[in-house]
């Protein structure tokens, strides 16, 4: 195991770690090797949100702020002055809304900004947005979803929540996924007192499914949406509206763990998730579950102090969690945990 100290975030990359550090003018950059662990860089950039790869490229900014771009191959620097807002990363393309000029822009691999069109609505400043790179970018807003053309910014269509709940309801946090030019939310009343899952055409705005089987936190992963529950993995295909349950009641009561439904990434058809013990509210547990074989294939708890005992003052609570082929990065507080898997697979 690798330790790494004051990690304020962190990017995995098939060949690259970039870690983030908090200093006096943004933030303190280190680039490792994934392979053998060893600092290849050093670096200091105004910005401190964000991390993206675009090609050679390392692309980060942050909230209404310029976009720093750093040439992996030669560590050249290149700045793209604006306010940028950062909407979503797709087909190797990252999109932004730049409150200068109130204009949806795109950066694409080649670090070209296009200009997609202007904005009269201040919303997409304010609140989430989604986009399908073919169709068009949204936003949700109290009861409302809207959605506009990406090229043109003419409004296409808006669903209100009320047409099915009949009184005042919200998008859980905002969070609007997409997947075969459909778009997925869980919604909720205020009260909650009802709550479904919708899925609908993104063309139209038609609501194509509800679901109360499965919500809160998804995650969409090859087309899929994924809901992760204490004991079982639901998965919904956008295609024919279906819902796969996959029950892993009995490793969970094996192990005596509740699986988290917050901390979840995906990788070459490995989820990678968090978990408690049953009776703990500490989830220091993260595990790995093979999607093709429908196995666990490790578990691994993350103590203070390996050496004392293993009680509730003594667990690690565990913030995130990224995988590549090699490796598997846990970030604890402000420490990164990073494990080769060919210890974890000898295990």
């Amino acid at each position: 195991m690798f330790l790494l100290n004051n990690v304020y975030g962190y990017n995995i990359f098939q060949d690259l770690i970039v870690i983030s550090k908090d200093c006096s003018k943004g933030s303190l950059f280190e680039l490792y090797d994934s392979c053998s662990l060893k600092l290849k860089k050093t670096f200091e950039m105004d910005t401190i949100y964000g991390g993206y790869r675009l090609n050679n490229s390392f692309v980060s900014f942050k909230r209404l702020g310029n976009i720093e771009i750093l040439n992996l191959s030669n560590f050249n620097r290149e700045t793209i002055f604006g306010k940028f807002l950062f909407i979503d990363s797709k087909e190797d393309n990252l999109f932004f809304c730049n409150l200068e000029n109130n204009s949806c822009v795109m950066l694409s691999a080649s670090k070209e900004i296009q200009t997609l069109f202007e904005f009269q609505e201040e919303d997409f400043l304010f609140y989430p947005n989604f986009l399908i790179p073919s169709l068009g970018i949204g936003y949700s807003k109290g009861n409302f979803i809207k959605f506009f053309n990406l090229y043109k910014g003419d409004f296409l269509w808006q669903y209100d929540l009320e047409t099915y709940f009949h009184q005042p309801a919200q998008i859980m946090e905002g969070r609007v996924l997409v997947s075969n030019n459909k778009i997925i939310f869980f919604a909720h009343t205020e009260d909650w007192s009802n709550y479904a899952t919708f899925v609908l055409d993104a063309q139209t705005g038609e609501v194509l499914f509800t679901t109360q089987e499965m919500g809160m936190k998804l995650i969409t992963y090859n087309d899929f949406v994924y809901q992760i529950q204490r004991k079982a993995i639901k998965i919904l295909d956008p295609k024919n509206l279906k819902i796969e349950t996959i029950d892993v009641s009995a490793y969970c009561d094996e192990q005596s763990i509740f699986l988290d439904d917050h901390t979840v990434f995906f990788y070459e058809d490995k989820l990678y998730t968090l978990a408690r013990g049953q009776g703990s509210d500490v989830y220091n547990i993260w595990v790995v579950f093979n999607l093709k074989t429908q196995l666990f294939e490790h578990r691994e708890d993350m103590f203070i102090n390996p050496k004392k005992k293993k009680d509730e003052k003594n667990k690690m609570f565990i913030n995130d969690i990224q995988a590549n082929d090699n490796l598997v990065a846990i970030r604890c507080s402000d420490n990164l945990y990073v494990f080769e898997k060919q210890d974890i697979e000898s295990k």
